[in-house]
């Protein structure tokens, strides 16, 4: 089964830019371990990732999706996140090895 998750930031303050670049320099799990909550899970088959897909995913997780929060899309060998900007787009996160 594939699922959704949804990281919050929690209330440790950082600006965005700075927060991209703690990605940058000490990595994706590190980051949300300092700077993000839990996540919140939903299981899914299929996304349509249009126009209506934040008002999709506030009513699934109940809570207002905000800048800075990462989504994560899991399936069997398929990871790939996201970040919320204040532009109201989503920017991948690519993990480098």
């Amino acid at each position: 089964m594939s699922r959704i998750q949804i990281f919050k930031r929690n209330s440790t303050f950082v600006d965005l830019p700075d927060l991209v670049e703690e990605i940058s320099n000490i990595g994706l799990e590190e980051t949300l371990k300092k700077y993000y909550n839990p996540p919140f899970e939903h299981d899914a088959k299929s996304i349509v990732a249009g126009p209506s897909f934040m008002h999709y995913l506030n009513r699934l997780f109940k809570t207002q999706i905000a800048a800075g929060d990462i989504l994560q899309f899991e399936s069997s060998d398929y990871h790939k996140y996201f970040m919320f900007s204040p532009t109201g787009t989503w920017d991948e996160i690519i993990k480098l090895q």
